[in-house]
């Protein structure tokens, strides 16, 4: 049987794709850590990493025994907790309105089952970057093209109209139709005429009402009574059920952009899992 030592320079050093950065991550030689890697060939019979250029790379083999090894590797930190490590602290960036409206609604269920995870939320518009110094991950609506880090699609999107009840009651919409007598609350990156042309109204794109750049005061000009937002489904969700904003008809298009989450391909072991795990619950409260 190897050793829990062996173990962990078998994990780190396929992680992160160096015999050098697993010995300095878990506190000894590059000697040390070459020694056990060929000792455990030796014992299994098979290469377990080849050398490509400056970095040595996980075999087949040595893939498939990944897999087991970081189970037990999970289960053992788990059930011998050190109670003086702090918190990991995870630096999570999405986009104002996602942070306010989907987030911070269940941020306190992530932290009742996630203790050991503290997050920091960057809420902005401009694009935090994904690297050292920026943040450790991302929620993003977009086309899923950023190439430099590694992408997982939480899911897709549709649009539809929201108003507040009494904007409603004011202009007396009832179809469609009648949207082209109300004024009509723009998003500087989203068109409305996808939706109009869906409802059956050959009408171009509308170049007057108020412009947005930050979906929260769109939605927030709709909540006044202000005029009739096309709004994300997700982002609207808790307006409507609180009886802030209605929506209109039940005609919803499919938008071009989804959700995804993004992380940077490589990270320290005790970070990868936390965002692993922060991972792994964004999607199961999508999948709700």
């Amino acid at each position: 049987m190897p050793s829990l030592q062996t173990l962990r320079a078998l994990e780190a050093a396929a992680r992160l794709g160096s015999y050098s950065a697993a010995a300095a991550e878990l506190g000894v030689t590059h000697g040390a850590v070459s020694h056990r890697l060929r000792a455990l060939e030796e014992t299994l019979g098979h290469a377990l990493f080849v050398r490509r250029g400056n970095g040595m790379h996980p075999t087949p083999e040595a893939l498939r025994l990944l897999v087991p090894v970081r189970e037990a590797l999970d289960c053992l930190a788990r059930a011998f907790p050190d109670p003086s490590v702090r918190p990991e602290v995870l630096r999570i960036s999405l986009l104002p309105s996602m942070a306010s409206r989907w987030l911070i609604p269940r941020v306190g269920r992530f932290r009742a089952t996630n203790p050991a995870i503290d997050l920091r939320i960057d809420a902005r518009l401009e694009l935090a970057p994904i690297a050292p110094g920026g943040v450790d991950c991302a929620i993003r609506y977009g086309s899923g093209n950023w190439p430099e880090v590694e992408v997982m699609k939480l899911d897709d999107e549709v649009l539809y109209p929201v108003c507040s009840p009494g904007y409603l009651e004011m202009m007396g919409i009832a179809q469609p139709a009648d949207l082209l007598r109300a004024s009509l609350l723009r998003h500087d990156r989203q068109l409305w005429s996808p939706w109009l042309n869906a409802a059956g109204l050959d009408v171009p794109e509308p170049d007057t009402g108020p412009m947005f750049s930050d979906t929260n005061l769109m939605l927030d000009a709709a909540i006044a009574g202000d005029g009739v937002a096309l709004a994300r489904s997700r982002i609207v969700a808790g307006d409507i059920g609180s009886g802030r904003l209605v929506r209109l008809f039940d005609i919803a298009v499919k938008d071009r952009h989804g959700y995804y989450f993004l992380r940077p391909h490589r990270m320290e072991l005790r970070r990868r899992k936390a965002v692993e795990c922060l991972a792994e619950w964004v999607q199961s409260q999508f999948d709700l």
